[in-house]
């Protein structure tokens, strides 16, 4: 009885800790982990994603359980394969681009195998002499003993998967972008501290598809120029290159947007004639460029503090 009870918690417990971690905390990684893996082909979904894991991991459990058979103090020992098995998925490099790499793990997960065989093998030869449990009942020291293991090796996730905070937050801009939602992709941008060549790219094709590049892109941290602008130089880890070329290489304010963040307003006065003839029409980033090119012309420069979001403000401080 007091096994089975043990079994059972550490079930519930392990399963709870798995759909949370991969659900709250990695999806968006495991999104892209997923997408880069299989070259486009597949596509990861949260929910499912995490369900499927998850009993996956567990019935890797039983099936070592139902080999090692130890009922006893070591029992939470028989989660260490699922625990190693998630953290590899979940390790994958911030560097990841177009193939994925596992890394140091090639090596690390078998000498840990071995290490955990010979660990199990001790454990085996021992749990026939082990000591009269001194307590029973739900808060045994059976119990407590395995719920310490097993969060000892919850920590061993936590401590050896993927972390890097940027990257955390670059993945979901990307998750959101390719799934649409280019609002809450700019609301994560706007939380940024940072920014960097592809988030920059992706943060102009949102504010684009909301129909507000002319009024509202420079409020985003943005880097590289207009050679962010489209794939070429930078490539998004999930939005495909044809995809975002595709969908702006036909766009005037793309050419437009691009000579002001490579504050070339010698070109961008030339085109914005052709493109908007009359002042009344233009949106607010135009006439605010082309006010400044006409100040510029007249030596004149513009007082500060500049106004925070303005164009003027990305020209002056680079």
């Amino acid at each position: 009885m007091e096994s089975k009870f043990t079994r059972i918690v550490c079930a519930f417990l392990f399963c709870t800790f798995t759909f949370c971690y991969l659900f709250f905390y990695q999806a968006e990684v495991m999104q892209v982990t997923q997408h880069v893996a299989s070259g486009g082909q597949t596509f990861y979904h949260p929910w499912v994603g995490a369900i499927l894991i998850t009993l996956t991991l567990q019935v890797l459990q039983v099936g070592i359980n139902s080999f090692l058979k130890l009922r006893k103090r070591g029992f939470a020992l028989t989660y260490f394969p699922s625990i190693l098995f998630l953290t590899v998925i979940s390790a994958v490099s911030p560097d990841i681009k177009d193939r994925l790499s596992i890394g140091a793990w090639v090596w690390i997960v078998p000498i840990m195998l071995i290490a955990y065989t010979a660990v199990i093998l001790y454990v085996k030869r021992y749990e026939p002499y082990e000591r009269e449990l001194r307590t029973t009942g739900p808060f045994s020291q059976l119990v407590w003993i395995n719920l310490g293991t097993l969060v000892l090796q919850f920590l061993f996730v936590g401590l050896l998967s993927n972390g890097n905070r940027a990257f955390h937050q670059r993945a979901k801009i990307e998750a959101a972008v390719y799934n649409r939602e280019y609002r809450e992709a700019l609301q994560l941008i706007r939380k940024m501290g940072e920014t960097d060549s592809v988030t920059s790219m992706l943060t102009i094709y949102a504010v684009a598809r909301t129909g507000h590049l002319g009024d509202s892109l420079f409020h985003y941290p943005l880097v590289g120029g207009g050679k962010v602008l489209r794939p070429g130089i930078v490539h998004s880890m999930l939005q495909p290159d044809s995809v975002l070329i595709n969908a702006t290489k036909r766009s005037a304010n793309y050419q437009l947007t691009g000579f002001l963040l490579n504050r070339d307003l010698h070109n961008f006065a030339r085109y914005l004639s052709e493109y908007y003839p009359v002042d009344s029409l233009r949106p607010r980033y135009y006439a605010e460029a082309n006010a400044l090119f006409a100040k510029i012309n007249r030596g004149e420069k513009p007082q500060q503090p500049y106004e925070e979001g303005s164009y003027t403000k990305y020209y002056f401080e680079r």
